[in-house]
């Protein structure tokens, strides 16, 4: 019979394989139809853009493809780097009692992806980290990093695939040992892989109304064997139009979604509601909504419950959207808010929600979490398309040296529904030689499921908050260089009674620069603080890296 070992190595190769694989079908298609790969060339001039990313779009536009605008971009540009990092830590095994220094070797090969042809858009960006300890019980181990979504229109005007598909490291427990970055050998860490795939169709009625129907399809899955799968299949439908009142328009929505856990039962629940709304003035409406919902979260059949709602949006300019609805449903009240005001040079964005939730960091709308996401979500104003938004956020990150990968919002590994409230507050100021990222989120976790009750990874804990804040501030020195300064607090409370709190806090300050037209590096020093009842260490690190495109 395989051991454990065994398996977990058969395990990794996998989930490495499975990730190649998602990465060459979309390869395969880009070197069909060019005859050699295209690196968006470097600029001369202050400020250019490092190798392999697309060209930053003027602050204001909606992405342009070109920093000049003489010429657009091609139409696949695809860009294979290779990035060689050392880890010197005086806590490399992240304990209070075991304090150890050593080095974490890293070598990291990947490839990004950018398509904008007629009919497909898409950013892809992977590594394949090869991790390797100068001490400790494991001496090597591989990690996947994947960043990727899409849309492909089969059907001019009517059909349509969205795609996506996430690989990062993820927390298991709150309360257990939290690492600075994933590279550590943790064993409160786990790959964690999500695939999405989306059709979906859309047109008029008539035309007197709109229709659109979308079927969804995820798989989320887990390195360490004990945690729990999901796979979410769902499907969405909406049909809307206008009424002889200029004013007043009506929807009418439903949805069906079946969530399926390896460890442990499945959930289904269903939807339908009908929306008016009634617009007071151009940029003011008003809506009311009522209908009917049907789930077994809480019991062992189907249970149903109208649902009643209202909500407000006002957008007095383009650059300023307030939008807020409340509903009554079956946990209680349920609410979506945005805030959100574009400044020539910088941005604020506030949102609130309160929903029942199935996966990790769900209410994100890119990654885990990261202040990747927050960027992402922060530009998607100023950059609707969200294939030119992510290259333009992957190019502002690396010039100016802030590490895409920090936690900016944390979350578990989630293992059975839960009431989710998520708030966050996003402030981002970019000038010509500046950067300033203000990011203060918090989310309270309830355990929704209260009949054959799945696994609680959580420390037995019924509910869950999680509050922090981080700070970066980049610093443009010379064309070529840059300073970075980050700060970071993350404090983890459980609801019981003898409560359970953990708090994770980090300051880095570093430098990157460009060598070469295709070479990077960076130099950065991190302290980390780590304050739990069981475990709490510090830990002082010097990460050096440097990084060439091809």
């Amino acid at each position: 019979m395989p051991t454990d070992t065994d398996m977990a190595t058969r395990n990794s190769a996998t989930r490495i394989a499975v990730s190649i694989a998602f990465c060459s079908c979309f390869v395969t298609p880009a070197l069909a139809q060019q005859t050699g790969s295209t690196i968006t060339p470097v600029g001369t001039v202050p400020g250019q853009n490092l190798p392999g990313a697309a060209p930053l779009p003027r602050l204001g536009t909606q992405g342009a493809s070109s920093t000049d605008g003489s010429s657009p971009a091609p139409a696949w540009t695809i860009t294979p780097r290779i990035g060689l990092t050392e880890t010197l830590s005086d806590n490399i095994n992240l304990s209070s009692t075991n304090t150890q220094t050593g080095f974490i070797s890293q070598l990291s090969p990947g490839v990004r992806i950018d398509a904008r042809t007629a009919r497909l858009k898409m950013f892809l960006d992977y590594s394949l980290n090869g991790l390797r300890y100068s001490t400790g019980s494991s001496s090597s181990q591989a990690q996947n990093l994947l960043n990727a979504f899409g849309t492909l229109e089969a059907i001019d005007n009517w059909l349509f695939l969205d795609f996506s598909g996430n690989i990062s490291q993820q927390v298991i427990n709150p309360f257990g040992v939290q690492a600075p970055s994933g590279i550590y050998n943790n064993n409160n860490l786990t790959e964690t892989s999500t695939y999405r795939l989306s059709p979906f169709i859309k047109g008029q009625l008539g035309g007197s109304a709109d229709y659109f129907l979308r079927y969804n399809v995820s798989a989320t899955n887990y390195s360490d064997n004990s945690l729990s799968n999901v796979t979410l299949s769902q499907w969405i439908g909406q049909v809307r139009g206008n009424t002889r009142f200029q004013n007043l328009n009506w929807a009418i929505d439903g949805s069906q979604q079946n969530t399926d856990y390896s460890r442990g039962r499945d959930y289904d629940d269903g939807r339908l509601r009908g929306v008016l709304t009634y617009k007071l003035f151009p940029e003011l409406s008003v809506s009311g909504s009522g209908g009917w919902e049907t789930n077994n979260y809480q019991s062992i059949n189907n249970e149903g419950q109208s649902t009643y709602g209202y909500g407000i949006n006002w957008t007095p300019t383009e650059r300023t959207q307030v939008s807020g609805f409340q509903e009554h449903r079956f946990f209680g009240n349920g609410y979506n808010v945005l805030l959100s005001h574009r400044f020539p040079l910088s941005s604020i964005r506030y949102t609130a929600i309160r929903d029942v939730s199935l996966l990790p960091n769900q209410f994100t709308s890119s990654g885990m979490g990261t202040v990747y996401d927050m960027y992402f979500d922060q530009f998607s104003n100023r950059i609707p398309d969200p294939v030119a938004r992510a290259a333009y956020v992957t190019n502002l990150l690396n010039q100016l040296g802030v590490a895409p990968n920090a936690q900016a919002v944390s979350d578990y590994a989630a293992q059975r529904p839960r009431i989710q409230s998520s708030q966050q507050l996003t402030y981002v100021l970019y000038g010509a030689r500046n950067s300033l990222t203000l990011i203060a989120a918090r989310n309270e976790n309830e355990a929704l499921t209260v009949f054959g009750q799945n696994t609680n990874i959580a420390g037995q804990a019924s509910r869950v908050t999680q509050q922090g804040f981080t700070v970066s501030f980049a610093h443009r020195l010379t064309p070529l260089t840059a300073l970075n300064l980050l700060g970071s607090r993350m404090e983890s409370q459980s609801g019981l009674t003898n409560a359970l709190n953990t708090t994770m806090t980090t300051y880095q300050v570093g430098v990157s620069t460009r060598f070469g037209a295709k070479t990077a590096g960076s130099l950065n020093l991190r302290r980390s603080e780590f304050d739990s009842d069981t475990n709490p260490y510090t830990e002082n690190a010097l990460v050096g890296s440097i990084t060439m495109f091809f």
